[in-house]
This record gives structure tokens, sequence and C-alpha cells, in this order.
């Protein structure tokens, strides 16, 4: 009788820890999403939201460091846009390095997912200044929260 009331607290628990789905941009957003096999995590401070992967993310040339991604958004004042803002990946070579940014776009938070327009970073082609190749094309990802 013990066992099964314990079993009863536990699934209660569980099903009410589901989170309330997303109504807008505005709500809670701290929390780990998926985007097919790879997993980021989302750290909400209201005004600011910080993304970090959850996967090995250090690809790049062999003589080179590559930093992991990461992502910092910014809610609008007003409240009214989507949170935009930069992605962040630092590469370096001995002693010289170079700091990829690229802009961010959240376009909609919905039900258990958000959308991103972003594109990936690649290494750059010199150090010492820092030259880049063309930008990689936005393409549009789609996280949806575990």
């Amino acid at each position: 009788m013990c066992r099964a009331r314990r079993c009863a607290i536990l699934l209660a628990a569980a099903a009410c820890s589901r989170r309330a789905p997303l109504a807008s941009c505005d709500d809670d957003l701290r929390g780990v999403y998926r985007d097919g096999d790879q997993r980021w995590m989302i750290l909400d401070g209201d005004a600011t939201l910080e993304a970090y992967p959850l996967f090995p993310d250090a690809d790049g040339p062999a003589d080179v460091v590559t930093a992991p991604r990461k992502l910092e958004l910014r809610r609008a004042t007003d409240g009214g846009a989507a949170p935009a803002g930069t992605l962040h990946r630092r590469y370096m070579r001995g002693s010289a390095s170079c700091d990829a940014r690229i802009d961010v776009h959240v376009t909609r938070c919905a039900g258990d997912a958000l959308d991103l327009v972003i594109a990936d970073p690649s290494p750059p082609l010199a150090f010492s200044p820092c030259a880049w190749p063309r930008p990689a094309p936005s393409r549009l990802v789609h996280w949806q929260r575990e």
C-alpha cells in the first residue's frame, strides 16, 4: 500500500513538473532545447538570454583552437520585439585570436519551441589582423524544449 502511494505521488509530481507552453518570447525561456542531435542550454536572466551547446562544439581546422559557440540575446525593453543578439565563437592560432560575431534573431516563441535565424561562423582566413571569409548564409532553426 505504501509503495503504491509513493508511486502515485511520484507520477503526480512528474506530471506537474511539465512547464506551461510558451505564449511569447517574454516568457521564461530557460531550459534545454533540441535541434536534431544538438542540444542547447538557455539561461534566462530576464533582460538577457545566454545559450550554450551541450554537445561537442569545438570543430575547426587542426592548426586552430576553436571554442564552443555562445549565444547572447537581449529582449527588447518595450516587450514587443523578439530577442536578438549575437553568436560568438573564438578562434586561436598560437597567441593570436579572432572572435567571430554573427547576428542572431529569435523569430518565434510558442508552445514548447523557439525559431531562430542563425548562421554558422567560419574560421578566419588570417590572424593578426583577422580576415574573415564571406559569411555563411543564415538559416531558420527550430529548437524544441525538452
